[in-house]
């Protein structure tokens, strides 16, 4: 499992670190096998709603076809100060 570090931005997630301007994901909790389709890995969603525009550290497996966190669980959340430190960072 990795850790990531990113900003909420309507409804996705956009990685900031490790992997700087890496990308912009959705988070599911689920594991994603082969088998798995587009529509149930979208079900099984995380809201990001209550964390827009707020700093957060999520961890989760970033496959190579990117556009899906799977396994998410965001860990912490940051504050104001915390948020505009990160965006002013790595923004």
């Amino acid at each position: 499992m990795d850790k990531f570090l990113g900003i909420a931005k309507d409804g996705r997630f956009s990685i900031l670190m490790p992997r700087p301007q890496c990308c912009t994901v959705r988070l599911t909790r689920i594991e994603k096998p082969a088998s798995i389709a587009e529509e149930l890995t979208a079900s099984h969603e995380i809201s990001l709603e209550e964390h827009e525009g707020k700093a957060l550290l999520v961890t989760g497996t970033l496959p190579e076809r990117k556009g899906w966190l799977y396994e998410a669980k965001v860990v912490d959340e940051g504050g104001p100060i915390l948020t505009e430190v990160v965006k002013e960072v790595f923004g």
